[in-house]
């Protein structure tokens, strides 16, 4: 183990100390990022309705009708929010996760609390939103009032947000309805389609990731070449122990590189990655680990620096291309996802998209991340058996 570190912490040095890794590390993926997020908008598939959170701090049957009728009016995508995100709707509202969040205080039931809404009404969304909410709450509020004088008629034993529920549930059958038909096949539901910085972001990383198996491969062929390999192998190491060691500081190389790029889109493109971030980190671990692994590989292969860079840069601009980074696989046909889907990069791009774009957690994130983990293993494999036969 301490000759595996011993050749991981030379080659971090020696890497490090070459000033044109800034640029290939750091500022290229940047600039890459920004432009990419601003240039391009992908047609999208995914349900454009606007986004209403509401959160029920009543718990009434009343103020449960609230949430119920916003999402049978079909306008709107509704999600219920808990008492502590009442607090920091503004929150919610800056960092795009809501178009408009509804607050149902204590005691609506009873006629002393009025709901409170937060949105920005200068985006047309929230507009739109803003418009359903008001004829809901407003239809709710006369349904209360009928309530009310309906128990006033009958006696007080009969309660007043019961008949209220009852009223209200009148203007869901009408005695008037229409019925809607569709003509032609329905349209096939597709997942959401990621636009902007949320295509960019986790794009730009995977891309510049399988970048680095240059630096990976070009550390076995300098050595190769400078005769400095056939010294090290003279010393009490192994073949294994120094395959682990090149790919352990290409691991650490690429993990922070990658790591940086999450921290940019969190910070400067609002790419919700701190969602799940534990979900990222290990979709990051594994596709460091994949790179690191096919690096050495394309270094077993290679005889000279021209083979790695030509190596690398095909095995940059396929995996890129065909798994996603480059342009999102929903708006390919079906044949051309499946082959995607053969790769470890598209693997990689669904498991920072299931976090950033679906907002499904942690779990989303395991299946990509064991499967990319499964390609370096292989690639890991091959490499140690490259350089044995070698």
């Amino acid at each position: 183990m301490g000759r595996t570190l011993a050749i991981a912490a030379k080659d971090l040095k020696q890497i490090l100390l070459d000033r044109r890794s800034a640029i290939f590390l750091v500022l290229m993926p940047v600039v890459f990022t920004a432009f990419l997020g601003m240039a391009f908008r992908w047609p999208s598939h995914e349900d454009s309705r606007p986004v209403v959170g509401v959160s029920d701090l009543d718990s009434t049957e009343l103020s449960g009708l609230v949430a119920a009728q916003l999402e049978a009016g079909g306008l709107l995508r509704v999600g219920k929010l808990g008492r502590a995100d009442a607090d920091k709707a503004d929150d919610l509202i800056r960092r795009g996760r809501n178009d408009l969040v509804l607050v149902v205080p204590a005691g609506y039931a009873q006629g002393v609390a009025v709901p409170e809404v937060v949105c920005d009404q200068s985006e047309p969304q929230a507009q739109v939103a803003l418009q359903a909410v008001e004829a809901v709450v407003m239809r709710l509020a006369i349904s209360a009032r009928v309530g009310q004088l309906v128990a006033g008629v009958v006696g007080p034993s009969v309660k007043a947000a019961g008949l209220a529920a009852q009223a209200s549930a009148g203007w869901q059958t009408p005695p008037l309805s229409i019925r809607r038909e569709m003509l032609g096949p329905a349209p096939l539901k597709r997942r959401a389609v990621p636009n902007g910085f949320a295509q960019s972001s986790p794009g730009t990383l995977v891309q510049f990731a399988i970048f680095g198996v240059m630096t990976a491969a070009l550390l076995l062929v300098l050595e190769r070449r400078s005769r400095t390999l056939g010294r090290m192998l003279s010393a009490p190491v192994t073949r294994f122990q120094v395959i682990a060691g090149h790919v352990l500081a290409m691991f650490v190389v690429t993990f922070l590189q990658a790591l940086l790029l999450v921290v940019l889109g969190q910070f400067a493109f609002k790419v919700d990655y701190m969602s799940a971030p534990a979900g990222v980190l290990i979709v990051l671990a594994a596709l460091s680990l994949w790179v690191a692994s096919l690096g050495l590989f394309i270094g077993t292969i290679a005889k000279t620096q021209e083979q790695v860079s030509m190596l690398s840069m095909v095995a940059m601009f396929f995996f890129s291309a065909a798994g996603g980074a480059w342009f999102p696989l929903e708006i390919t046909g079906r044949v051309f996802s499946f082959i995607g889907h053969l790769l470890p990069s598209a693997w990689a791009m669904d498991g920072f998209q299931n976090v950033v774009l679906r907002g499904l957690g942690f779990g989303s994130a395991l299946v990509p991340a064991l499967i990319i983990t499964g390609y370096a293993a292989l690639f890991f494999a091959v490499a140690v058996w490259r350089f044995r036969a070698e």
